[in-house]
């Protein structure tokens, strides 16, 4: 009976360790997630930074990757979330694209481009939204107008790379 009670444990420990955060991987107890750190970028935890996000970011560019969680009140789904953000968005002066489907980790979600015009030129962000088990996620790529496209591939990279944990 032990031995077969160690073999289930070590087969449980196992197949979460296979489907869980690649070594070297960067991982968020805050959120529940893990993913690869686009090369070249710099990863800062929540509570590393102080602040309520996970942030990505070239150390010598514009582009920056914000990542942050939030429960869902009763009753609200990902269509809501997305509501919401798309509300604040526009509230502050920016134009939304129409959403597209995206699949994050095996969980459904939606994406939309968003432009703010600027003194300095055109800022653009790519909103990726995403809810699994009562809390939506909310993936931000802010750039600028000239390294947004290629910023946007590292983007995608990094939510294939995506675990819960």
């Amino acid at each position: 009976v032990a031995a077969v009670a160690l073999g289930a444990v070590a087969l449980v420990w196992w197949a979460r360790a296979g489907a869980g955060c690649e070594q070297g991987s960067f991982e968020s107890p805050r959120f529940g997630y893990c993913v690869r750190t686009p090369s070249g970028w710099t990863a800062v935890a929540a509570e590393d930074a102080g602040t309520p996000l996970d942030r990505f970011f070239l150390p010598d560019g514009a582009a920056t990757i914000t990542v942050t969680a939030v429960p869902l009140t009763q009753g609200q789904d990902l269509a809501r979330f997305e509501q919401f953000v798309r509300g604040y968005v526009e509230d502050a002066g920016a134009a939304a694209d129409t959403s597209r489907p995206v699949t994050v980790d095996g969980v459904e979600g939606v994406a939309f481009d968003v432009r703010l015009e600027g003194d300095d030129g055109q800022v653009r962000s790519r909103e990726v939204l995403f809810a699994r088990d009562g809390i939506a996620w909310r993936v931000t790529l802010a750039d600028e107008q000239i390294g947004f496209e290629a910023n946007a591939h590292r983007l995608d990279e990094m939510l294939e790379s995506w675990r819960f944990a």
